[in-house]
Protein backbone atom coordinates (compact mmCIF):
# COMPACT_ATOMS: atom_id res chain seq x y z
CA UNK A 1 0.00 0.00 0.00
CA UNK A 2 1.10 3.39 -1.10
CA UNK A 3 -0.02 6.67 0.36
CA UNK A 4 0.85 10.12 -1.42
CA UNK A 5 -0.64 13.62 -2.31
CA UNK A 6 -3.60 13.93 -4.34
CA UNK A 7 -2.99 15.17 -7.77
CA UNK A 8 -5.33 16.72 -10.13
CA UNK A 9 -5.20 13.80 -12.85
CA UNK A 10 -6.59 12.06 -9.47
CA UNK A 11 -9.75 13.75 -9.89
CA UNK A 12 -11.81 11.27 -11.87
CA UNK A 13 -10.94 8.46 -9.81
CA UNK A 14 -12.10 10.12 -6.63
CA UNK A 15 -14.92 10.27 -8.00
CA UNK A 16 -15.66 7.43 -9.10
CA UNK A 17 -14.95 6.47 -5.45
CA UNK A 18 -16.94 8.90 -3.98
CA UNK A 19 -20.19 7.86 -6.38
CA UNK A 20 -19.69 4.38 -4.85
CA UNK A 21 -19.04 5.43 -0.91
CA UNK A 22 -21.97 7.94 -0.73
CA UNK A 23 -24.01 6.23 -3.02
CA UNK A 24 -24.05 7.95 -5.81
CA UNK A 25 -23.10 11.60 -4.67
CA UNK A 26 -19.67 12.94 -5.68
CA UNK A 27 -17.60 16.74 -5.36
CA UNK A 28 -18.01 19.30 -7.90
CA UNK A 29 -14.97 18.83 -10.01
CA UNK A 30 -14.01 22.68 -8.89
CA UNK A 31 -14.24 21.49 -4.99
CA UNK A 32 -11.94 18.94 -4.90
CA UNK A 33 -9.60 21.13 -7.47
CA UNK A 34 -9.69 23.70 -5.03
CA UNK A 35 -8.61 21.55 -2.26
CA UNK A 36 -5.97 19.43 -4.21
CA UNK A 37 -4.62 22.60 -5.95
CA UNK A 38 -4.25 24.58 -2.25
CA UNK A 39 -3.88 21.81 0.39
CA UNK A 40 -2.01 19.03 -1.72
CA UNK A 41 -0.40 17.79 1.52
CA UNK A 42 -3.88 17.30 3.42
CA UNK A 43 -5.22 15.33 0.69
CA UNK A 44 -3.89 11.45 1.02
CA UNK A 45 -4.71 8.85 -1.44
CA UNK A 46 -4.37 5.02 -0.64
CA UNK A 47 -2.98 3.07 -3.78
CA UNK A 48 -2.82 -0.76 -4.17
CA UNK A 49 -0.94 -1.91 -7.28
CA UNK A 50 -1.40 1.80 -8.87
CA UNK A 51 -4.61 2.22 -8.62
CA UNK A 52 -6.43 4.29 -5.88
CA UNK A 53 -8.76 2.31 -3.48
CA UNK A 54 -9.61 5.26 -0.47
CA UNK A 55 -8.88 8.89 0.04
CA UNK A 56 -9.15 11.64 2.70
CA UNK A 57 -8.84 15.26 3.00
CA UNK A 58 -8.48 17.18 5.95
CA UNK A 59 -8.01 20.93 7.28
CA UNK A 60 -7.02 22.59 10.61
CA UNK A 61 -9.48 24.87 12.26
CA UNK A 62 -9.50 27.16 15.23
CA UNK A 63 -13.08 25.96 16.48
CA UNK A 64 -14.96 22.52 17.14
CA UNK A 65 -17.84 22.54 13.38
CA UNK A 66 -19.41 21.36 11.36
CA UNK A 67 -18.81 22.72 7.90
CA UNK A 68 -20.66 22.32 4.81
CA UNK A 69 -19.74 19.31 2.88
CA UNK A 70 -19.49 21.34 -0.26
CA UNK A 71 -17.03 24.48 0.85
CA UNK A 72 -14.21 26.56 -0.11
CA UNK A 73 -11.10 26.04 2.22
CA UNK A 74 -11.64 26.79 5.31
CA UNK A 75 -8.16 25.91 6.35
CA UNK A 76 -6.12 28.26 9.25
CA UNK A 77 -2.61 27.23 9.10
CA UNK A 78 -2.24 27.68 12.88
CA UNK A 79 -5.17 26.07 13.71
CA UNK A 80 -4.68 22.98 16.43
CA UNK A 81 -7.91 21.12 15.29
CA UNK A 82 -7.63 18.86 12.09
CA UNK A 83 -11.53 18.62 10.43
CA UNK A 84 -11.86 15.59 8.57
CA UNK A 85 -13.22 17.41 5.20
CA UNK A 86 -14.21 13.75 3.37
CA UNK A 87 -13.08 10.45 3.17
CA UNK A 88 -13.94 7.69 0.74
CA UNK A 89 -13.00 3.81 0.02
CA UNK A 90 -13.96 1.50 -2.30
CA UNK A 91 -15.58 -1.81 -0.59
CA UNK A 92 -13.59 -4.49 0.32
CA UNK A 93 -11.13 -2.47 1.80
CA UNK A 94 -12.40 -1.43 4.77
CA UNK A 95 -9.48 -1.63 6.38
CA UNK A 96 -7.91 1.34 4.29
CA UNK A 97 -10.28 4.19 6.42
CA UNK A 98 -8.21 3.03 9.29
CA UNK A 99 -4.81 3.50 7.72
CA UNK A 100 -5.97 6.47 6.10
CA UNK A 101 -6.57 7.65 10.16
CA UNK A 102 -3.38 6.79 10.99
CA UNK A 103 -2.07 8.72 8.39
CA UNK A 104 -4.15 11.78 8.84
CA UNK A 105 -3.23 11.26 13.00
CA UNK A 106 0.37 11.04 12.02
CA UNK A 107 0.47 14.57 10.08
CA UNK A 108 -1.82 16.31 12.55
CA UNK A 109 0.59 15.26 15.83
CA UNK A 110 3.92 16.75 13.58
CA UNK A 111 1.65 19.83 12.95
CA UNK A 112 1.04 20.45 16.82
CA UNK A 113 -2.71 19.69 16.47
CA UNK A 114 -4.90 18.77 19.31
CA UNK A 115 -7.72 17.59 18.54
CA UNK A 116 -9.56 15.93 15.49
CA UNK A 117 -13.16 16.69 14.64
CA UNK A 118 -14.87 13.79 12.55
CA UNK A 119 -18.78 14.30 11.41
CA UNK A 120 -20.52 11.26 10.03
CA UNK A 121 -24.58 10.42 10.00
CA UNK A 122 -26.09 7.82 11.01
CA UNK A 123 -28.11 5.57 8.15
CA UNK A 124 -25.98 4.90 5.29
CA UNK A 125 -23.52 2.09 4.63
CA UNK A 126 -20.54 4.79 5.09
CA UNK A 127 -22.21 6.47 8.26
CA UNK A 128 -22.06 3.33 10.01
CA UNK A 129 -18.29 2.11 8.93
CA UNK A 130 -17.27 5.46 9.83
CA UNK A 131 -18.98 5.44 13.35
CA UNK A 132 -17.16 2.07 13.69
CA UNK A 133 -13.69 3.18 12.77
CA UNK A 134 -14.64 6.06 15.14
CA UNK A 135 -15.50 3.95 18.00
CA UNK A 136 -12.75 2.03 17.60
CA UNK A 137 -10.41 4.66 17.73
CA UNK A 138 -11.79 6.09 20.62
CA UNK A 139 -13.42 9.35 20.01
CA UNK A 140 -16.27 10.76 21.94
CA UNK A 141 -19.55 11.59 20.25
CA UNK A 142 -19.71 15.35 20.75
CA UNK A 143 -23.19 16.75 19.84
CA UNK A 144 -25.75 15.76 17.24
CA UNK A 145 -25.46 18.88 14.55
CA UNK A 146 -29.20 19.79 12.95
CA UNK A 147 -29.45 21.17 9.65
CA UNK A 148 -26.03 20.18 8.09
CA UNK A 149 -25.88 21.17 4.68
CA UNK A 150 -24.67 18.29 2.81
CA UNK A 151 -25.42 19.47 -0.86
CA UNK A 152 -26.00 23.65 -1.36
CA UNK A 153 -29.62 24.45 0.15
CA UNK A 154 -29.74 20.53 1.10
CA UNK A 155 -29.66 19.96 4.44
CA UNK A 156 -30.02 16.81 7.02
CA UNK A 157 -30.56 16.47 10.61
CA UNK A 158 -29.02 12.89 11.23
CA UNK A 159 -25.54 13.77 11.92
CA UNK A 160 -23.47 13.67 14.80
CA UNK A 161 -19.75 16.18 15.54
CA UNK A 162 -17.09 13.40 16.84
CA UNK A 163 -13.97 14.50 18.83
CA UNK A 164 -10.50 13.01 19.39
CA UNK A 165 -7.76 14.57 21.68
CA UNK A 166 -4.01 13.44 20.23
Amino acid sequence: MIFRQAKLEDIKKIQEIERKYYEGFNCPLKTLEEWIKNLPENFIVAEQNKKIIGFIFFEYLNETKAVPFIHTLEHKKDGRFVYVSEVGVLDRHENVLQQLLDKLIEKAIKDDCKKIIWLTGQKYKHDKLESKILKQNNFTKLKKVFEWEYYPNKFVSDHWLWEKII
